[in-house]
């Protein structure tokens, strides 16, 4: 999935800038271990004494004339420049608006029309929800970024200076990530809770891609090559991989992404125009099954994943004051994407519509449609890797491998293990109809938490209920219940749908 994938984010100008890479996740880990062995201090204070300072702070601001509006969170950007905090970045608001938008714009487009169909025609105003609701949340980040900042600055810089660290993060790297903001408010386990979301998403969804572009390659080739082999096939390509130590510049590789999603979304809407279904489409304005709509919301939920990545890019901009414009900009964008595929599919085919949407029958066979599959099979093997470097490089760490003899040897082992691993999942699964589920089931158990509820609960504890409007403290409430009861019932629907796949 590119909403995770470590991609080096470039401004359309041409100016470049790093996101958190494996190799920053690497160095930031290594010095708070270097802390724990020397005895320091830990990064962050206790989340209770970090509620309570940051309810005075924002308390202040609030005196000063800040309220809790869609606006607060540029505000809160102009008081870190205003405190000397001066963005070190070189994109543009327009560019890091188009970074966020080639890396959120992925694999989920593929699934949006049978999310749809699953849920009846509300699913349309429902996905428009949840856009509002990963807009807010994604500001919420930047939100906590500065609040983080600040209450370093005050306690007299707490965290290790970049010189300290292990290895240098590139230039641009942002100096809060989204485990910084764990441990701020929750202490270790909140770093460890973010970090295994992250790694736990990274690992589902390589199994998606691996699935997927077997799955594609078995259709382009009329069933001339079996499932198995084209699980083995995809796993030869991808396997390649292990010979790199680390990814270097891939930004092109978010370029040829948006490219093949405009590709995608233009073929299919014209396809669905020009090929009817066989009978008449069978649309509900509301789905008779309440777990369809858990179905729905992972799949909506996974549509919208870009938060880890956020604070990077946040990082990269000039002006980070301009970071919520920014996320509204590319969330909208997202809706050009997703409202016209959603839309139109489902009222062209109706419940007969599948996942991924190119398997609907009509649409199979268009010849136009056959070509872009084939890039996006192209785009899946050469994203795996983006996807894959992540939790391979903490398995290579954890098992000491650059300490021990012939770590070429051992790295390759590692990544070979790796690449078995997604390979025996995409083979279990094996048939288009559980490729929903699938990553329905992925998403109910991540996106949901690092799109929604997390963003919130950092927020709440962060800034502290009492320096909270009642409208904004019901509205995160509101967010995480959603949340919650949406993963529960997405899980199971997931869960459900796969045994009887069986």
């Amino acid at each position: 999935r590119a909403f995770t994938a470590p991609l080096v984010l470039n401004s359309p100008g041409g100016a470049q800038s790093g996101p958190a890479t494996p190799q920053c996740q690497a160095a930031d880990e290594a010095a708070g271990e270097a802390r724990e062995d020397s005895g320091e201090p830990q990064t962050f204070p206790s989340g209770r004494r970090w509620g309570s300072r940051a309810a005075r702070l924002v308390s202040a601001w609030a005196r000063s004339g800040a309220t809790p509006s869609a606006g607060a969170g540029e505000r809160e950007d102009e008081a870190a420049s205003a405190a000397g905090e001066a963005g070190t970045g070189t994109s543009s608001a327009l560019g890091a608006s188009f970074n966020i938008l080639c890396i959120v714009v992925g694999t989920g487009l593929l699934n949006l029309p049978y999310a749809v169909s699953r849920s009846g025609w509300v699913g349309v105003p429902l996905l428009v929800l949840m856009a509002a609701m990963a807009t807010y949340t994604a500001a919420l980040l930047g939100r906590c970024i500065v609040l983080v900042e600040e209450e370093e600055r005050r306690a007299g810089g707490m965290r290790a200076s970049l010189a300290s660290r292990a290895t240098p993060p590139p230039r641009g790297a942002s100096s809060v990530s989204y485990g910084d903001l764990g441990e701020a408010a929750y202490g270790r386990p909140g770093r460890w809770f973010v970090n295994s979301q992250v790694h736990i998403t990274l690992v589902g969804v390589a199994i998606v891609y691996h699935l997927l572009a077997a799955l594609n390659i078995h259709s382009l080739a009329a069933d001339s090559l079996s499932m198995a082999a084209s699980v083995a096939l995809v796993a030869a390509l991808v396997w390649l991989h292990v010979f790199l130590k680390t990814l270097g510049e891939v930004a092109l590789l978010s370029y040829f992404n948006i490219a093949v999603n405009v590709a995608l979304l233009c073929t299919v809407v014209a396809a669905s125009l020009e090929r009817p279904p066989a009978s008449p489409p069978r649309t509900a304005l509301v789905a008779s099954d309440a777990f369809a709509f858990g179905s729905a919301f992972a799949s909506f939920g996974f549509a919208y994943g870009v938060h880890p990545v956020l604070p990077s890019v946040r990082a990269s901009m000039r002006s980070p004051r301009l970071y919520p414009r920014t996320v509204v900009a590319s969330m909208a964008g997202t809706l050009l994407f997703y409202l016209p595929i959603s839309a139109v599919c489902y009222a062209r085919y109706g419940d007969a519509v599948r996942s991924p949407v190119m398997d609907t029958p009509p649409l199979a066979g268009s010849p136009a449609v056959r070509i872009v599959t084939a890039a996006i099979t192209a785009h899946l093997v050469l994203s795996y890797p983006l996807l894959a470097i992540t939790p391979e490089a903490a398995l290579e760490g954890l098992l000491r491998v650059e300490s021990r003899a012939a770590p070429l040897l051992w790295r390759i082992g590692v990544r070979s293990a790796f690449v078995a691993f997604t390979a025996a999942v995409a083979l279990l699964v094996r048939t288009p109809e559980r490729f929903g589920p699938l990553l329905d089931l992925v998403s109910s158990c991540t996106s949901t938490f690092t799109v929604f509820l997390l963003p919130s609960a950092f927020y709440l504890k962060l800034r502290g209920v009492r320096g909270m409007h009642p409208l904004e403290v019901a509205w995160n409430g509101l967010i995480v219940a959603f949340a919650s009861v949406g993963a529960v019932f997405g899980t199971l629907d997931a869960i459900d749908a796969l045994a009887k796949s069986v």
